[in-house]
């Protein structure tokens, strides 16, 4: 019995590095699909299917603001940290994890999202759309930081749920998947970013959760 446990351990041992290893590694592809994406924005054919799409929403705008407001808020200051918040008090209260357990990556998912978009700003000042532009927003575009934001909050959750047992894949991936859509396509319908900001967003905020779902895995 006892060896049979001590295989069992090593076992979930053996598992759980594997999911670090992966984890780390989805984390570095998404970081480098950023970099990558920022260079190929500077050509002119990203630039072109930008444009073509800011046309083809512009056209829609006046009929999509008041959808647009209200997908846009998971990626607002106050919003993607309180998403965090009650994704940590449902794992701790309901499926009794570890406090630090669940903290740790949620709080990291939010502030590492705001980090890393901020650094890629820095280093990429692309500018905005002109109606973003004639509104006074100039702010480097490059990525979306409200999608970044909001896809790094919304996959950390989606993953600890999973992983503690509290919602199936089948539930927790699609509500995330479709939140974070919803809160880039928003930024395009509102004429802040361009397409291709909010691609960098998803990928920005991929990068930051899966280094997130690696730190649980590495305490659970």
């Amino acid at each position: 019995m006892l060896g049979e446990l001590s295989v069992s351990v090593r076992h979930g041992a053996a598992e759980g590095r594997v999911r670090v290893r992966v984890l780390q590694l989805a984390a570095g592809a998404a970081a480098a699909s950023t970099v990558l994406l920022a260079l190929a924005t500077r050509g002119r054919a990203v630039q072109r299917l930008d444009d073509a799409l800011e046309q083809a929403v512009g056209r829609w705008r006046p009929h999509l603001l008041r959808a647009a407001r209200v997908g846009t808020l998971p990626g607002e200051p106050y919003a993607h940290p309180t998403i965090g918040a009650a994704a940590a008090i449902i794992l701790i209260s309901v499926g009794g994890a570890r406090p630090r357990t669940v903290l740790v990556p949620l709080a990291g998912a939010s502030l590492g999202a705001i980090v890393a978009h901020h650094a890629v700003k820095a280093a990429y000042r692309r500018p905005r759309p002109q109606v973003a532009l004639r509104r006074g927003k100039t702010e480097p575009a490059f990525p979306s930081g409200h999608t970044a934001d909001a896809t790094a909050v919304l996959a950390t959750a989606a993953y600890l749920v999973v992983r503690a047992g509290l919602a199936p894949a089948r539930i927790a991936v699609p509500t995330a998947t479709a939140l974070a859509f919803v809160t880039g396509a928003s930024r395009v319908a509102l004429g802040w970013h361009w397409g291709s900001d909010v691609i960098g967003g998803w990928l920005t905020g991929l990068a930051v959760a899966a280094l997130g779902a690696a730190e649980y895995e590495r305490t659970c």
